[in-house]
């Protein structure tokens, strides 16, 4: 064969390829594979009267779920602009109670501390056992003391200021799928 003769056998077979290789491809094997899910959509004909109505009916209702939204949207911004604002009146109050407790808390701590030491130094040495006695009776007496008073005052201080609930946010509407056709 000569050159000229294999150019054009091979500019031929070029040609076929190009004008039909796209149709080749075109019909492919569109079968799922095993272990997969094919993707479902609703195939509406062009005259599928009730998916078209039925697709209307769902846009209009999410129309309006959207516009409910929108309001619910701001009436939440508002609410969550009470709520920080109700907060930030409310920090102080929660910071005086904490210290006050923390007060409370402190003071008891100090009384049992002292009525420790003044246990450890009334049985330091060697007392007698009516002596030691009389120290742990003392010492029980102080503790019962410092309870009855730490009551008292957690009594006397009240309930912890209470903290407004924060506002919840409502989902968004999901918009409706439009029905593909065949």
């Amino acid at each position: 064969m000569t050159s000229n003769k294999k150019s054009r056998i091979i500019a031929v077979a070029l040609g076929f390829a190009l004008v039909l290789g796209p149709t080749l491809s075109a019909t492919a094997d569109t079968t799922t594979a095993v272990g997969t899910t094919p993707v479902v959509t609703a195939e509406v004909a062009k005259k599928d009267k009730a998916a078209i109505a039925a697709y209307k009916t769902a846009k209009a209702e999410y129309k309006t779920a959207l516009a409910a939204y929108k309001t619910a949207k701001a009436e939440y911004k508002a609410q969550r602009a009470a709520y920080k604002a109700a907060m930030e009146e409310l920090r102080p109050a929660l910071t005086a109670y904490a210290a006050a407790k923390k007060t409370i808390g402190q003071t008891f701590a100090a009384a049992v501390k002292a009525a420790k030491a003044t246990y450890t130094a009334a049985v330091a040495g060697t007392p007698t056992s009516e002596a030691k006695l009389a120290a742990k009776n003392a010492f029980e007496q102080a503790k019962a003391d410092a309870s009855a008073a730490r009551a008292a005052a957690l009594t006397a201080l009240g309930a912890p200021p209470v903290k407004p609930t924060a506002p919840s946010k409502d989902a968004k509407p999901v918009k409706p799928v439009k029905p593909t056709k065949p």
